[in-house]
């Protein structure tokens, strides 16, 4: 079953990120595409800067499903912040904090 992929997989834009690139979250967490601005990126790491570390290729973007404007299929990237850079301080040294995002939610950093 995942050598065939998962039935979430959608064919899509070309991953703009790879993984050792450092992205930036765009600001604020909102998208204006969206009802409402709804979006899956969370307040705390708009503005952040981070790493992909996974491209799990294009998928359903659930922003714009769940308001009935179709799959909009696009890459879907998992990111590492640091603890740091997100809460100020973090608990242990190498703390991080990943984020599964959608390209549209990253910019290059």
């Amino acid at each position: 079953a995942l050598e065939r992929g998962s039935p979430y997989t959608r064919p899509g834009a070309e991953p703009a990120f790879a993984p050792g690139d450092r992205v930036r979250t765009r600001l604020p967490a909102r998208n204006a595409d969206i009802p409402g601005g709804h979006t899956r990126l969370p307040a705390y790491a708009a503005g952040q800067t981070g790493t992909v570390i996974l491209s799990h290729g294009a998928h359903v973007l659930p922003d714009a499903n769940a308001h009935g404007l179709g799959e909009r299929p696009e890459p879907l990237y998992t990111v590492a912040f640091t603890a740091a850079d997100l809460w100020g301080e973090a608990e242990g040294e190498g703390d991080e904090v990943t984020l599964d995002l959608w390209q549209s939610s990253l910019v290059p950093a």
